[in-house]
């Protein structure tokens, strides 16, 4: 049986699960959020035999011992959670909540940590930005001079520079406004306010000619090109995306140089699974960026043909024989 780690309403996973049913393949799949509602429950037996059960309306009662392989497609994020308690307690209580929390799963995976997995949940769990630049750095791949600090006296701002989150990017509400934590231009002018600040990120302004969003899968590469730099809305990030005008988006083939590259890096942060952002710069260089091992690849396998939702569908299926 396949057990699926997700979170609600993500298109993704509802495709693949589509295919599943198709290829005749057992499945369940549990949401992050419904271990909250009360809409999966979870029991854990620690006794002389171990012994973790999940429960809801869609698959009954499961032994989770009868799982052979896992997909840990997006799932643990607590944030959804805190959304729904907004003003109902205060920080102290949802740090205690988060902790709670993070431990429940600690046992959750522990349990199920001898499984096959598509994306194990301890190499995502390791992922950082700068871990995959200095992994990236070490098998040839170009990335752009990267730097985080507190204060505006160590850059040289002659240089051009976008900032964007440590860790991961997100979207908060706070006094009827809606704030984006997207990739932005620093502004020399923003910045000769400021002599210290809160730790930050800053990467060299690559001067690119195209962005590419690759989909890795189990040692094979899916590349799109995005024609983002033609829309001034778009040109330092294509998530700020114009609707009335979307950019173009092709599939592409890397060089195989690249290619490999990017193979390897998989291989060697012991990822199954993700969405890579590069950057071809107008020297004709490729600039590794980031990987994010739970990006929504719906954007990339429809323009370009891949069927990616069938391929994740079917290595789900050689895995659960």
């Amino acid at each position: 049986m396949i057990l699926i780690l997700s979170t609600p309403n993500d298109d993704d996973t509802n495709l693949v699960m589509e295919h599943l049913a198709i290829l005749g393949e057992k499945f369940i799949r549990i949401n992050d959020l419904d271990l909250f509602n009360g809409k999966t429950r979870m029991h854990y037996e620690q006794s002389s035999e171990n012994r973790l059960f999940v429960e809801n309306i869609h698959f009954g009662k499961i032994d989770l011992s009868d799982i052979k392989c896992v997909w840990y497609r997006k799932f643990g994020f607590f944030d959804k959670f805190k959304q729904k308690l907004a003003g109902e307690t205060n920080v102290e209580m949802l740090e205690y909540l988060k902790a709670e929390y993070t431990a429940a799963l600690d046992v959750f995976f522990e349990f199920l940590k001898e499984k096959k997995w598509l994306n194990h949940y301890l190499s995502v769990k390791r992922l950082n930005k700068i871990g995959a630049l200095v992994a990236s750095q070490k098998i040839g791949l170009k990335t752009p001079e990267t730097y985080i600090t507190n204060g505006n006296s160590l850059l040289d701002f002659e240089k051009p520079y976008i900032t964007k989150s440590i860790k991961d990017g997100t979207i908060i509400n706070a006094s009827d406004k809606t704030f984006f934590f997207m990739t932005k231009e620093v502004k020399v002018k923003t910045m000769d306010r400021y002599e210290n600040f809160f730790p930050s990120l800053f990467q060299e302004k690559i001067d690119k000619e195209y962005e590419l969003r690759v989909f890795h899968l189990n040692g094979k590469n899916y590349p799109m090109a995005i024609f983002s730099q033609r829309d001034s809305q778009t040109g330092v990030d294509y998530r700020h995306y114009n609707y009335s005008k979307p950019n173009r988006m092709i599939s592409y083939t890397l060089p195989e140089g690249v290619d490999e590259k990017i193979c390897r890096l998989m291989k060697n942060l012991g990822l199954d699974t993700g969405s890579l952002d590069i950057i071809k710069g107008k020297d004709g260089e490729y600039y590794f960026l980031e990987i994010n091992p739970s990006g929504q690849f719906r954007m990339t396998s429809l323009p370009c043909n891949y069927n990616l939702h069938y391929e994740v569908a079917h290595s789900l299926k050689k895995m659960n024989t």
